[in-house]
């Protein structure tokens, strides 16, 4: 039904003259061998992982609107080890439409994903095997206050069942940010940033709930520091306050304080392109409670040739939650890819990841996979009217 609305809401917008209409498709079969696919500290299990993203794409666009939707699937096929085979469908609607000063946009979103395909970023679970559902809605407006001021607004709606109590709990995220951002030289761009977010979730085995309001007061800055050099960031305060009811009913409040930052710098020139990040944030996890993540993320990349680019991408991740069970995370992933044809092309990587939690849970795995992708675009239809 969701899937559904999508479509309708495309054939529903009125037909412009002048606009431009586009088609076309994506193939990317893959292989992957991963020598833990678990992460687990003793058992290792090693398996061959077969993928296919089939993806059909539409836009249609004039000077005063866009809108592009993406469906496809995700199949998925492992040898030697226990997981089941996955057709995982996931569609995509964004819209924008401008006036002189404003622009609004509303994008949709339906996925359903492996929760162990989140498992890096969630709980590091990497065992359960179960299906997550994730339905998003996400309007936004901005408006062009003065010649150097901007005020914009952005609020994301997202539900996540689960077919499996122990993947996760269902829950809901309603998010409202509210940003003013001002030119101050042609480099310098600097503002301020409201949020909050809401986050309840269910336990699909008990009656646990757990409810979670978290405030954000920023200050934004975006600087060019030189024609190679930018720099971005976010950073200022939150406040965290929690209500949970257990299995027998009783409620426990909680709250708690702290800053939170994120920050990016890039440098791009000719030949190469560099990224560099880090973040301190409050991030809701599929078990229903609230982690505090440290990121710090590297990714680089050099055209070696117009038909050959390389590159590597760092990250690290910590996080800790209510429990005060702690994880660390690291991950290294050097790749090169060939630009056979401007549709075809050949990706290699590899892949180190290393995970070590502490707390209840004291475990300390390594893992390694290897995997090549060949990509495979199909330029489509185009038209104007």
């Amino acid at each position: 039904m969701y899937k559904l609305c999508l479509v309708l809401l495309i054939i529903s917008l009125p037909s412009v003259q002048a606009a431009e209409y586009s088609i076309d498709g994506s193939l990317n079969p893959s292989i992957e061998y991963d020598d833990n696919v678990f992460m687990s500290e003793n058992n290792e299990e090693s398996g061959t992982r077969y993928g296919l993203t089939p993806t059909l794409n539409a836009s249609r666009g004039d000077e005063n609107s866009n809108v592009s939707l993406s469906v496809g699937y995700r199949l998925e096929r492992w040898s030697s080890v226990d997981l089941s085979d996955r057709e995982d469908p996931f569609a995509r609607l964004n819209t924008s439409f401008n006036t002189e000063r404003s622009q609004f946009g509303l994008n949709l979103a339906y996925a359903e994903t492996a929760t162990r395909d989140n498992a890096a970023d969630d709980t590091g679970n990497f065992r359960t095997d179960s299906t997550q559902t994730t339905k998003t809605i996400a309007p936004s407006y901005s408006y062009q206050l003065t010649e150097r001021d901007t005020l914009s607004a952005n609020a994301v709606y997202t539900k996540q069942d689960y077919d499996s109590g122990f993947g996760g709990n269902d829950n809901e995220l309603k998010t409202l940010t509210t940003d003013w951002m001002r030119q101050y030289t042609e480099k310098l761009s600097a503002g301020l940033s409201i949020g909050v977010y809401n986050y309840e979730a269910e336990s699909t085995l008990t009656s646990f709930s757990i409810e979670h309001d978290n405030y954000n007061l920023l200050a934004l800055l975006n600087y060019q520091i030189t024609e190679l050099w930018l720099v971005d960031g976010r950073f200022g305060m939150r406040k965290l306050e929690s209500t949970l009811v257990d299995d027998f009913g009783f409620k426990a409040d909680s709250s708690s304080s702290g800053s939170s930052l994120d920050v990016s710098a890039t440098r791009q020139d000719e030949t190469d392109s560099l990224t560099l990040g880090a973040s301190q944030t409050l991030s809701p996890n599929s078990n229903g409670g609230v982690d505090e993540q440290k990121k710090v993320n590297v990714n680089w990349s050099r055209n070696l040739t117009e038909t050959l680019t390389t590159r590597v991408s760092a990250r690290y991740l910590e996080s800790e939650n209510q429990l005060n069970q702690k994880r660390k995370y690291y991950e290294f992933s050097p790749s090169i890819r060939w630009q056979f044809e401007r549709d075809l092309g050949l990706n290699l990587a590899y892949s180190y990841r290393s995970q070590k939690e502490e707390g209840l849970l004291s475990r300390d795995a390594v893992g390694n996979s290897i995997m090549a992708t060949l990509s495979y675009n199909w330029d489509g239809l185009r038209a104007s009217r």
